[in-house]
């Protein structure tokens, strides 16, 4: 018998956390976070004691009460009895945090798996961030690449690169006692690197599987052109070609494609584009592991914003260990407020202060992020500030961005090319519109288990 519970994924975009059991084998297929997760009970300040454990999330039912899966820390002081795992394994299929964020919560020795690129990115925002982004403490850490067979148990699990809006992506194909089960995690097919994506549709096609779980996260859009990165990358192209003074970009550090399309253009225009060090931090920990990515430390092209700090005088003990490597590279507002027309920069919304100091003259913005936090009512107040910002500096926004999931159109075609003898929907919350891609198709329900 196989069986899937889903913990997380369903009538909802992200979150993903499903256990496949058969004859005795249980593996994970992710172990997310919601978007949501806690804003009914938890706001600003108001937040769990790390120092608690699940206690908290046990009493307003946010994470599930599952026996012989977390750590004994995890459970001291909650009214569950720790005992040794009886999980298998848990597979990651990329670093976004509702694929991976409650990770940390699992014992110690649970098997995790996970792309070498993945854990490399995680790496890195912990060392940034570690307030938001922890993987906790694992004994049992595996790394796999495409085209790897693992064995767990009688299960075969082969992970198979696919392009998303990060670098390191997989889908997974899992030979079960009743047949091939085909995991597609997050995909697209309309970036720099779909042929990845093309790759895992004809494995999976190989494969002849009797089960499919393919994610939906546009099937409901409304969008009538599916943008691609190459459309993306025009448009600033065209932006920055016509603009009179600084251009700034917002994006994504963890999108490499759109980092790409954005230094391709500044070379294009003969402008340097600046980064932060955190950027320049994370960019050069990835860079042995994506061959096209530029040199951050002896690139001409690029060069690292150091903002003014402790003794204003930019002297190497202001800043942390880690950016001093990067100050050979340093440029300082002084220099871009002199020279505006000259820089392509980075701007993320926390460090709109610098414009302060930079005070740009008939300047750009490029907004290349998610759509979600330009419509979505959660960011109302956020969104207001930024335009006040724009208003204020006298600095013309524009907007340049495609999606990091697969177009209806896409999901489709790569639906009947795969063909599954059973279609089973997650990372959606329009399962229904997959009604007319399939003849059975089996609904998945939070906390439910199904036998397929």
């Amino acid at each position: 018998m196989v069986s899937i519970t889903a913990y997380g994924g369903v009538d909802e975009i992200g979150g993903n956390k499903f256990l496949l059991e058969d004859k005795g084998a249980k593996i994970y297929l992710d172990f997310g976070q919601s978007f949501n997760f806690g804003e009914e009970y938890f706001y600003e300040y108001l937040q769990p004691r790390s120092a608690h454990g699940l206690e908290v999330y046990f009493e307003f039912g946010l994470v599930p009460k599952v026996k012989r899966l977390y750590s004994k820390s995890m459970l001291e002081k909650t009214d569950f009895k720790y005992e040794e795992p009886d999980i298998d394994a848990v597979f990651i299929s990329h670093s976004h945090s509702d694929h991976v964020n409650h990770i940390p919560f699992l014992d110690e020795s649970v098997p995790v798996y996970m792309g070498h690129g993945t854990h490399r990115i995680l790496e890195a925002y912990h060392k940034l961030y570690p307030q938001f982004c922890d993987i906790g403490e694992h004994s049992n850490m595996h790394f796999f690449k495409s085209g790897d067979r693992i064995n767990v148990r009688h299960l075969i699990i082969e992970p198979v690169h696919v392009e998303h809006s990060v670098p390191g992506a997989y889908g997974f194909i899992i030979h079960t006692s009743k047949g091939p089960l085909v995991y597609t995690g997050d995909f697209r097919m309309h970036g720099p690197k779909s042929s990845m994506t093309r790759e895992f549709i004809e494995k999976s096609v190989d494969a002849r599987p009797y089960a499919m779980m393919c994610e939906g996260t546009r099937m409901a859009s409304e969008q009538e052109h599916n943008y691609t990165e190459a459309e993306v990358e025009g448009k600033v192209d065209e932006i920055v070609k016509n603009s009179k003074g600084i251009v700034f970009g917002y994006f994504s550090m963890s999108n490499i494609d759109r980092f790409m399309s954005f230094y391709r253009t500044a070379l294009r225009n003969k402008r340097i584009l600046v980064i932060d060090t955190k950027f320049a931090y994370l960019l050069d920990n990835l860079k042995d592991k994506i061959k096209d990515l530029p040199d951050v430390l002896n690139d001409p092209s690029i060069l690292v914003y150091f903002r003014l700090s402790k003794t204003g005088t930019y002297a190497e003990s202001d800043y942390y260990l880690y950016e001093r490597k990067y100050m050979g590279r340093m440029i300082a507002y002084e220099e871009i407020s002199k020279n505006q027309k000259k820089f392509l920069m980075h701007m993320s919304f926390n460090k709109l202060m610098e414009l302060v100091y930079i005070q740009p003259k008939n300047a750009d913005y490029i907004y290349s992020s998610s759509e979600h936090f330009l419509e979505g009512e959660d960011n109302e107040k956020e969104r207001k500030v930024l335009e006040n910002w724009m208003e204020h500096f006298k600095v013309k926004f524009h907007k340049a961005h495609c999606s990091g999931h697969a177009s209806r159109k896409d999901l489709e075609g790569a639906i009947k090319a795969i063909n599954p003898k059973i279609l089973i929907p997650i990372h959606t919350q329009n399962a229904g519109d997959f009604q007319g891609f399939h003849k059975n198709i089996v609904m998945l329900k939070k906390d439910g288990k199904v036998e397929i």
